[in-house]
């Protein structure tokens, strides 16, 4: 029976310390606002349309805290104390006021989860 307690024990310590850990980890806010201009400056930027796709990782970089705002506005996140889920819509037209002039830019819908410090991008689909 005491080997039972300890395991049980041991298990109960082992369970805290990865959740504490967890918790020490889970990735703020601001962070995530830091991985999606790079998502977009890494990714989006590749399919930038009209020849504008060398363009735009300068003009990321250029205007980086109001691509900040603007996926902060159109972001839920839903804070589990141990993990985070990131929901973000985001349109080039958000992004890029000036290009909404253009017909047909799409829209795109991302599910992001932090945990560990990282993010992981498990869902991106154009709507």
């Amino acid at each position: 029976m005491k080997i039972v307690n300890l395991a049980a024990g041991l298990i109960g310590v082992a369970l805290l310390g990865i959740a504490a850990t967890l918790a020490l980890t889970n990735p703020k806010q601001e962070a995530f606002e830091a991985f999606a201009v790079q998502r977009i400056r890494e990714d989006a930027c590749k399919k930038a349309p009209l020849g504008l796709a060398s363009q735009c990782p300068k003009f990321v970089d250029d205007n980086q805290s109001e691509i900040k705002k603007v996926i902060t506005r159109n972001t839920d996140r839903q804070d589990y104390l141990v993990f985070s889920f990131y929901q973000t819509d985001l349109s080039v037209r958000a992004i890029v006021p000036d290009l909404a002039f253009l017909p047909g830019m799409p829209t795109y819908h991302f599910e992001t989860v932090g945990l560990f410090g990282k993010f992981y991008l498990y869902e991106a689909k154009q709507k």
